[in-house]
């Protein structure tokens, strides 16, 4: 991620794409194949800020947010990501 000028926090490893927790503030969690080519990201409208994550069993994916001290469990199978599917499971801690 040099090469993109930007750090990252952490990475997971799901479906065959490897899922990475960044310092982009458009876009905090991006998504590559296995040839390193950008194929999805969640945007900061969604997500504010992403520094761990972890998937379950069931296919949820969970990201820590530690500037705001939220954890957000996402369902991937929703129709789209966005503010309104999450807000009644993110949680504080």
């Amino acid at each position: 991620m040099l090469e993109l000028g930007i750090d990252f926090y952490d990475i997971a490893y799901y479906n065959n794409k490897w899922w990475y927790a960044c310092s982009d503030p458009q876009y905090p969690i991006r998504i590559y194949n296995g040839n390193g080519t950008l194929v999805e990201s969640i945007s900061s409208s969604v997500l504010p800020a992403a520094h761990g994550m972890t998937f379950d069993g069931n296919g949820y994916l969970w990201v820590s947010n530690m500037n705001t001290d939220e954890i957000y469990k996402i369902d991937l199978n929703a129709s789209s990501l966005d503010g309104a599917t999450w807000a009644s499971i993110k949680s504080t801690f």
